[in-house]
Formats: C-alpha cells, structure tokens, sequence
C-alpha cells in the first residue's frame, strides 16, 4: 500500500516497469487507497499478496466525478493487521456514520464526498490480514455469506465466453460481461446506442484485459460481440484518430482478429500521455467511467 499516482511530469514522459504496476494496483485497490484516506494511513507500507475488486450497478455521479458503483474491493495482506486493524476501527469509531455488525463482523460505515456525490463505505476485516471495502451493505453481507459456506447464482459463471479468454497467469488481469437489464441506467452499457459513453453495440458481450508490467509495458484487451459484428470497426471507434492524436499514436494500437466477433488489441503503455489515453477510455470500458 503506497501512492499509486504516476509523475506528476507535465511533458510526456517515460514510464517505468513499476509505475506501470502502480497504475493496475490503485485501479483495483481504489476502495482501499483513494476513497478512505484514514484507512490508507494505517495500511500505508503493508504488503498486499491479492487484491480483487467485484463491482456492478454502474450510475451516473450527480455531477462530474467518478461514477458510483455496487461493490468490494477485497485484500489479502502478507503479514497480519491485527494492531492496524485495531488502530483503525478505534480511529474509524470517531468519524464513522455508524458502527455495525454485518454477519457476525464488525463494521465501520464511513461516508466520504466525491465531487456531488457522497459514497458510503463499508469497512471490515473478517479474518486475519484480510480487508474487504464495500459501497453496498447487501454485496458486503452476500460476501461475507458466501465466505461462511453459502451459496448463491454467481454473477461470472463459467459458461460465460469471456473466460476463455482470461490469462489468469497475467499479473493483472480481469473481465466485464455488459448486462443487459442494466442498459437504460448505465451510461457505460454498450447497448444505449448513441448516449452511451462506450462504444455503441447493440450485439456487445464483454471483454477481457491483462498487463505484465514485470516483463514489459503493455496492456493487452480482447473484446467479444456478435459473430455477425463489424468487430474491426467497432474496435477502432475505441480509441478514434480524431481524438487525442498524438498520444493514440503512442499507444502502437495492433489489432488482431482472433475469431468471427473477438477481436484482441494490444496496447503501448511505456509513455505517460498515451498511460493516461488509454486509462481514460479503459475505466469506461470497464464500467468506472470518469465524467469531466
């Protein structure tokens, strides 16, 4: 746990290995680092073996910012948190909403403003070095639930497509099925034609991303829709020559079609203006769109 923000460099700049893993950490340690200044400052320098963020229900912030979400962040720590974990709910107990018990856990319910909005966070650390932040009381009880033995519908299942395109040896690695019943309420659902700040396709089904920043500094997203699809054109509108130029010219973009509707791109990340291109369009993809 550390800043996860790149330079501050205003000139384009190279990015190091490192920097390049700083940028998947905090995307999927956000709950953790960006949102909860207090509990960042008790988990500051602990290193975390496993990080995983599950999130639905993408919605439009009330004004610009970061579009709230349903989900939980979870974290496994290599070394135990038991007095930063006591630190932090004797500090939490202070400033929180509320204090709460949620499926026999103890959890600290902070409310932090972002731009408009006001997010509420749950937080608790139901085993040993183990962290979960969640910004819905129902996900965190299902969550904590199912680590008790109960069982439930799951939201990814193996029949889905998109897993047989997950490298799950990758460092960072993850998926996004589009939901459908969500379409009218998410303004990241491809299937919202026009208004929708996707990429419009009425026949999308998901995509997959991975980075091994360790080794080199790309990304890698492979996109799946109708087999009837223009995938080649849909998958140019991503990142369209008309925008950003320069740094989408930075980004060496390759394409490669892998099967009728799947279509797997390759991305240059070693520079800090085609990084922050491609982070732009890449939280929107995913469904953590940011609105300036």
């Amino acid at each position: 746990m550390s800043n996860f923000q790149t330079s501050g460099e205003d000139k384009n700049h190279a990015i190091t290995n490192d920097e390049l893993a700083k940028q998947f950490e905090g995307l999927t340690l956000s709950l953790l680092s960006l949102r909860s200044s207090l509990l960042e400052k008790h988990l500051e320098g602990k290193e975390v073996s496993f990080a995983l963020e599950a999130s639905r229900h993408f919605r439009p912030p009330a004004g610009l910012g970061e579009m709230p979400f349903e989900g939980c962040t979870l974290a496994v720590f290599k070394d135990s948190l038991g007095d930063r974990r006591d630190a932090f709910m004797k500090d939490a107990a202070r400033v929180a909403v509320r204090m709460e018990e949620i499926e026999g856990q103890k959890v600290a319910v902070l409310e932090e403003p972002s731009e408009q909005d006001i997010w509420t966070l749950f937080i608790t650390f139901p085993q040993d070095g183990l962290v979960l932040v969640a910004t819905n009381k129902q996900f965190l009880q299902e969550m904590l639930g199912r680590m008790r033995g109960a069982e439930g519908k799951r939201a990814l299942p193996d029949t889905l497509p998109e897993w047989k395109y997950v490298n799950k040896q990758a460092q960072f690695w993850g998926l996004r099925h589009f939901d459908r019943t969500q379409a009218d309420d998410d303004p990241t659902s491809p299937f919202v034609g026009g208004n929708s700040a996707n990429v419009p396709d009425d026949e999308a089904i998901g995509l997959t991303y991975q980075s091994n920043p360790t080794n080199e500094r790309k990304a890698t997203l492979t996109y799946l829709s109708g087999s009837r699809a223009e995938i080649r054109k849909i998958e140019e509108r991503r990142f369209p020559a008309s925008s950003e130029p320069e740094a989408r010219a930075g980004l060496h973009i390759q394409h490669r079609d892998l099967e009728p509707g799947v279509i797997q791109s390759t991305y240059d990340l070693g520079y800090s203006e085609p990084l922050f291109w491609f982070f732009f369009v890449f939280m929107v993809d995913i469904g953590h769109a940011v609105l300036v």
